[in-house]
């Protein structure tokens, strides 16, 4: 009797936990101030002319075309007049630009923000594949397609906009500004983005704030879930590239050996493949899908509302989903793999590189320790190439920076929920945490699953009304951070 008692207690409590946040919040579609007089042709055609200059990094710097690069810098400053009549401007790295704002208050420390515009390569022959050429700019559809796009000339592009236009409208911030334009992300920013860190330390430079490339507007991140979430990186994952390799004996074709250099790798690979690193549905995580639950169908809210009981369940759904299962867990992309060079011929050595990204749980040494484990063959060399990083500290959501972000992205998108969340990729704001520890990783791009493949693949592009929403963003920001917080 005690225990049917409790069962139904137990029962009729996760009853109540999914019916208490099925009341949704009644959202509007409109942002609640007003849209700022930009001119949609004169942007969209300037971020069009941005994408035709192939600004490509490349590991060998020899072979980068830097003609290109000053090139963009040039017209930078030929379309944006009122900045470089009016703001200071270092080059930095030689192809990296340092803007400085000046404010009116030298009380109030400064705030910063950056992106990057180099992009990188297409593939040869996966040029052919685009609807429209990588590096045309062409506006069709209601789109700005080419490469960089979005990764992060729209993000450069829509910050510069935004500038001129409060320079051209009289606007001086109380703050200064630091702004920030880096050449060399895609390859690690060693040249562009760690030097203007390290040039700022110099100058005994502490920022209030930086905001830096990242996390979109997603929609339909949880199926059945259609309202969109802003999702803000307050940490960033780690990485590492590991190298796999192994050699042996080679030898003809027509009398091989019972084991491969092939196989051998193939199977540690599997290994790793078969058994993932540990998923966690904790912490911040949890506050990224919190907005979410009374927008969930009503099995969702029973598990989310009771993750206690059914945190194995949803760590499960989520993993299927590349974006979500990221999130939960360090992840192994397998990138290249090498051996071989003629078909009659037994390869006498291969390689695989496996690019790890780093879950906030775990650090560099836990990932070599997996990797060693699970191949589980001392013959294979591991070994860990240049760059290693760990993840990022963890930004307060309760500092008065988050808190103005979130306030601005809800001004100017009033449908949009807005949750702290981990950034699962790498970006420039790594070279920074010595400046600041608010640092906040978000770009407003409408995101959907289908885009994801977009981003440093076939047919990346923008909206043109995406795009005039993230001048206007940019123009929120600045004013909403340019005082007192």
């Amino acid at each position: 009797m005690i225990r049917t008692s409790l069962l139904g207690i137990l029962i009729l409590s996760l009853l109540w936990s999914a019916c208490s946040s099925s009341d949704k919040v009644s959202r509007t579609t409109s942002s609640t101030t007003a849209s700022y007089r930009i001119n949609k042709d004169v942007a969209a055609d300037r971020l069009s002319k941005s994408l035709q200059y192939q600004t490509v990094s490349l590991e060998d710097t020899s072979e980068i075309n830097f003609k290109a690069y000053e090139d963009f810098i040039d017209f930078l400053g030929e379309k944006y007049p009122g900045i470089h009549n009016n703001i200071e401007r270092e080059r930095i790295g030689q192809y990296s630009l340092l803007y400085k704002w000046e404010g009116s208050n030298s009380g109030l420390k400064p705030a910063m923000m950056i992106g990057h515009y180099d992009v990188v390569p297409v593939k040869y022959g996966d040029d052919t594949l685009w609807e429209y050429p990588p590096f045309a700019g062409e506006i069709e559809d209601g789109f700005v397609w080419g490469r960089g796009a979005l990764d992060d000339k729209s993000g450069v592009m829509s910050t510069m906009e935004a500038v001129e236009y409060l320079i051209e409208q009289g606007f001086q911030p109380e703050r200064t500004f630091y702004i920030a334009l880096h050449h060399d992300e895609e390859v690690g920013g060693v040249r562009g983005a760690q030097q203007i860190a390290e040039h700022l330390k110099e100058q005994d430079i502490e920022l209030a704030y930086l905001v830096d490339e990242g996390l979109p507007i997603a929609e339909e991140i949880i199926e059945n879930v259609e309202v969109p979430l802003a999702m803000i990186g307050v940490a960033s994952k780690g990485s590492i590239n590991i190298e796999l390799r192994y050699t042996q004996d080679g030898g003809h074709s027509s009398m091989p050996t019972r084991s491969s250099v092939i196989g051998t790798l193939s199977r540690a690979v599997n290994r790793i493949e078969r058994k993932p690193m540990k998923a966690s549905y904790r912490g911040l995580i949890v506050d990224t899908f919190e907005p979410l639950i009374p927008y969930m169908t009503y099995t969702q809210r029973l598990a989310f509302n009771n993750t206690w009981l059914f945190r194995g369940i949803i760590k499960r759904k989520l993993s299927q989903n590349p974006a979500t299962n990221a999130a939960l867990r360090t992840t192994a992309a397998k990138t290249i793999f090498e051996a071989g060079f003629k078909e009659n011929v037994l390869p006498v050595e291969g390689k695989v590189i496996i690019n790890f990204r780093i879950h906030p749980n775990d650090n560099v040494e836990d990932v070599v320790a997996y990797v060693r484990d699970r191949i589980n063959n001392d013959n294979i060399e591991v070994r860990v190439l240049d760059r290693a990083l760990n993840p990022s500290p963890v930004s307060s959501t309760q500092a008065a920076p988050y808190q103005m972000l979130k306030k601005t992205i809800e001004e100017s998108f009033s449908q949009v929920l807005v949750s702290p969340s981990l950034f699962i990729a790498a970006s420039d704001a790594r070279h920074f945490h010595d400046l600041t520890s608010n640092i906040y990783r978000f770009r407003p791009i409408r995101a959907r699953h289908e885009d994801r493949s977009r981003v440093h693949g076939i047919d990346e592009r923008i909206s043109i009304d995406n795009y005039i929403e993230m001048v206007e963003f940019q123009i929120r920001l600045i004013k909403n951070g340019a005082s007192e917080l």
